[in-house]
């Protein structure tokens, strides 16, 4: 399983919008795609045309979730994924990779440092 980090300004100061934010990120991984998640009203609309019956907890946390923008970069031995959200200004951007290789590492080292803020796993900010 990979760690998930999030990536925060000390400062609080977000990032900025979700085409600022795609811009650092292309800064560090060239290649990176960007596109919208399905949302739960969409994940609950194939569900019900699949005939899926879901639990009603499972239903209740679909009903509110936004569709979000993320963005992956793969490359030799390394995949990475960036979570930027669904609103603007970006304030967190959610960061999941896997793998190791150099490329990855210095990625990694030239987003933080163009935001200015440090990598902590998520859940332990």
């Amino acid at each position: 399983m990979a760690t998930e980090y999030t990536l925060k300004r000390g400062s609080g100061k977000p990032f900025g919008s979700f085409a600022e934010v795609q811009a650092l990120i292309r800064g560090a991984f060239p290649t990176v795609q960007f596109a919208w998640a399905t949302s739960g009203q969409e994940k609950l609309k194939l569900a019900k045309e699949r005939g899926i019956d879901l639990p009603p907890f499972i239903r209740q946390s679909l009903e509110t979730l936004p569709s979000l923008l993320e963005g992956t970069v793969s490359g030799k031995d390394f995949h990475v994924t960036f979570g930027l959200g669904h609103e603007e200004p970006v304030a967190c951007l959610y960061v999941t990779p896997r793998g190791e290789s150099a490329e990855l590492e210095r990625g990694l080292d030239e987003l933080k440092k163009a935001v200015e803020a440090e990598f902590k796993v998520s859940g332990e900010e």
